[in-house]
């Protein structure tokens, strides 16, 4: 099977800045008499924020320009065909039954949903190996509770004893200023094992949920956890996760999205917002939202100057290398061994860990991807790139030998190479809770959205939560599809 190339999206609508095919667009409201007035609105970026936001405000009859740098749109959700039927994906992996904005906007556009497997994985830490599936024969040093249960359970029993749930932590309006003060100082293994952990199981919460999560602030790895073990509901979009912003700009319409021509300056320092791009156009508004990540917002030539608190969060804010090796196999040969889900695989071998999104696709073969975070993405990032998907898969296959039958397609995706973005997904800094609202702070007249503006970075979620925070900084009532 071929390898497929990862990057543009299948709509014609969708393919060019400049021939962008008409689209059955969501029109603005006419206003009515004594109506607010309709402000002229920017939109940096069309992934799920910046869509999120777009869609926000024209529901409410404002005025709305989307430019984005890419000949698509959908941001870091990107799917990769892979033929057969099958599709991986480069971002956004799945959603959970508990991110309500994400499952809200499914429903309105009546996209198919496939079902995933959660993760029932086999564990590789220390040199020890064993699966999930058998509890009593776990070959690590752990206390009794830990032994009897799954690492998922033991991680929230841990994070009860310390005051906090995996449904508070998800609230939109999480966290107060207690929880910064609380959690904000203290590494999530370290909060662990203040509440009774042993270290053999911070191996093992670090191998389930892979380096990034296990090594952050408790701060920003709480609604990780929520997300990834609070909920067994698992799913993708048929067709690929990326079609969800790909309905969204329809809804939109072509005429109001402008692709393939980066923002290069933002001057506000005139009675109108002026937003110039790369191509030379100009265009004036009332307000801005910038998506624009903040790895790379310093490629923007900002009138006046950002603050310079501002400057230090773009500075210190920490950007994550991720890794994906995507594989297709001839078949989901790791259900014989009752091994599967998100993860399927865990461990502190070069591979970190392996996703199984097989689930119920129409294809009989196996799919999934290896992700990898922080020194083993970055060992990887360091090879030629025609080496990266073999190094990772034959170090897979020399410690879990019987869990893949023939390989049949491989290739890895590096968000950290992509030059709109620069990095996977943003982290908060040991002691630095004072960028968790600062990152949403307007500036003048630019609002900020994204997921890296929230705790729930990485996650369509927060990219939705924050659009129509923007979104309502500007219009108290501009609110989701469907209202609420």
């Amino acid at each position: 099977m071929p390898n497929s190339k990862v990057g543009i999206s299948r709509r014609s609508l969708l393919t060019a800045a400049g021939g962008i095919a008409v689209a059955t667009g969501l029109q603005a409201p006419a206003l009515a008499a004594g109506a607010k007035q309709s402000r002229r609105v920017v939109v940096i970026g069309a992934g799920m924020s910046g869509l999120t936001a777009a869609l926000a405000l024209l529901r409410q009859g404002h005025d709305v320009t989307v430019i984005e740098y890419q000949k698509r749109v959908g941001g870091r959700l990107l799917s990769v065909r892979l033929g057969d039927g099958m599709v991986s994906e480069a971002g956004g992996g799945h959603f959970r039954s508990n991110m309500p904005n994400v499952l809200s906007y499914i429903r309105h556009f009546r996209l198919p949903v496939l079902s995933l497997n959660d993760g029932l994985p086999r564990y590789m830490v220390g040199g020890k190996t064993t699966d999930a599936a058998d509890l009593s024969r776990w070959p690590w040093p752990l206390t009794d509770e830990e032994r009897r249960v799954t690492v998922a359970s033991s991680v929230l029993r841990y994070l009860f004893r310390a005051g906090f749930n995996s449904i508070s932590v998800l609230d939109r309006r999480w966290p107060d200023r207690d929880s910064l003060e609380a959690l904000s100082d203290i590494r999530l293994l370290d909060l662990l094992r203040k509440h009774g952990a042993s270290e053999a199981f911070c191996d093992l919460a670090q191998a389930h949920g892979g380096s990034s999560t296990a090594s952050a602030t408790a701060l920003a790895a709480m609604p990780d956890i929520a997300y990834h073990m609070g909920d067994q509901m698992l799913m993708r979009l048929a067709g690929g996760n990326e079609q969800l912003p790909i309905a969204m700009a329809d809804a939109i319409g072509a005429r109001r999205i402008v692709l393939g021509d980066p923002v290069v300056a933002i001057d506000q320092s005139g009675p109108s917002v002026r937003v110039g791009t790369k191509s030379g156009r100009t265009f004036k508004a009332d307000a801005v939202i910038s998506t624009v990540p903040f790895s790379v917002i310093g490629d923007v030539e900002v009138t006046p100057s950002w603050s310079p608190i501002k400057r230090r969060l773009f500075r210190k804010m920490e950007w994550s290398n991720t890794v994906k090796v995507i594989v297709t196999t001839r078949t989901p040969s790791w259900l014989a061994k009752s091994v599967h889900g998100w993860p399927m695989a865990g461990g502190d071998g070069a591979w970190e860990r392996f996703i199984d999104i097989t689930g119920d696709q129409p294809s009989k073969h196996g799919n999934g991807f290896f992700y990898l975070n922080g020194a083993r993405a970055k060992t990887v990032l360091d090879l030629p790139k025609k080496e990266r998907a073999g190094f990772v898969v034959d170090a897979f296959r020399a410690d879990m030998p019987d869990l893949f039958d023939e390989v049949l397609s491989t290739q890895s995706f590096a968000w950290t190479e992509q030059p709109w973005i620069k990095g996977a997904f943003a982290g908060v800094p040991l002691g630095e809770g004072w960028m968790v609202r600062e990152s949403a702070r307007p500036e003048d007249r630019i609002h900020f959205a994204g997921d890296f503006t929230t705790l729930k970075s990485g996650w369509v979620e927060g990219a939705i939560e924050s659009g129509l925070r923007a979104a309502r900084e500007i219009d108290p009532d501009a609110g989701p599809v469907g209202g609420g």
